[in-house]
């Protein structure tokens, strides 16, 4: 069950953001020769910009967007292949907001804090999360979790319902 491209890009959530399973298997798996980080926070960290372009491959191209600048360098340059990688839900909505192109949203990994509850062994979600994932629902977002390429994909929406109420 390898994940395909469509002209949409390829979308992943994992809180991690750049480490061995997104560049080995993911980047390996779609082909892909473009990555976008699309956070806020990472771009607003100097150390982490570095740290995180030091962590790929000179082969493939890395970019590291706030939302806005994500939005303003789509909308001038599409990229094929893109690979985007966000730390969160609330990217995905303001990305969507913007008019960015959404197919699937995969979710690979948001770790566990205190309240969380576990939707398999990867994805926890506390009730920010929840609320974020009822409005993406309601945008009809299609959204799954799935850890690695060839992994089945689980429906976050109704693992979510079944096991945060």
């Amino acid at each position: 069950m390898t994940p395909t491209f469509t002209t949409l890009p390829f979308i992943r959530v994992d809180d991690r953001l750049i480490h061995g399973q997104v560049v080995t298997a993911w980047v390996r798996a779609l082909r892909s020769k473009t990555i976008w980080v699309v956070s806020d926070r990472a771009a607003a960290e100097p150390i982490e910009v570095t740290l995180l372009k030091n962590s790929i491959s000179s082969q493939l191209s890395l970019e590291i967007f706030r939302v806005a600048e994500a939005l303003a360098t789509w909308r001038e340059s599409p990229v094929d292949k893109l690979f985007v990688l966000t730390e969160g839900l609330k990217e995905i909505i303001d990305l969507f907001d913007g008019g960015f192109p959404i197919g699937e949203i995969n979710i690979g990994g948001i770790r566990y804090r205190p309240g969380y509850v576990g939707l398999n062994r990867a994805v926890y979600i506390g009730s920010q999360e929840a609320a974020l994932l009822s409005d993406m629902q309601s945008r009809h977002l299609p959204a799954f979790i799935r850890i690695m390429p060839n992994d089945g994909k689980i429906d976050v929406y109704e693992r979510t319902k079944r096991k945060w109420g």
